[in-house]
């Protein structure tokens, strides 16, 4: 059963290991082994990761987990889901990763603003 994310926009790697029950540090390998596993960073360095994150954690451990792939494997069975090359799903990821963080930004200047 998968697990229910809380109602948060973003989750801090500690909630995504429970949630998921793998070890953070398995998550942060992840994160080197997978260019559209990029999660959020905040000003201190916490990892921020989105549902949409969560779901590709996920995915990757029944890939993984369940299924027996390799690494290789899971990210062969990644791009051909998307429909696209290893190379253009990294662009993505960095331009998703700067709308997450320009959206971040808005936030929290809003925070601010609201706050005077």
């Amino acid at each position: 059963m998968d697990p229910v994310p809380p109602s948060k926009q973003y989750l801090k790697i500690g909630e995504v290991a429970r949630l998921t029950r793998l070890n953070p540090s398995v998550l942060r390998f992840w994160e080197t082994e997978f260019a559209v596993l990029r999660p959020l960073k905040s000003r201190t360095g916490q990892r921020l990761y989105s549902k949409g994150d969560l779901e590709l954690v996920l995915w990757i451990k029944q890939l993984l987990y369940e299924e027996k792939l390799t690494i290789a494997g899971a990210k062969t069975r990644l791009a051909k889901a998307s429909g696209r090359t290893a190379v253009s799903q990294e662009k993505e990821s960095d331009a998703d990763r700067k709308t997450r963080i320009i959206e971040e930004v808005r936030k929290d200047l809003v925070d601010f603003r609201n706050s005077l």
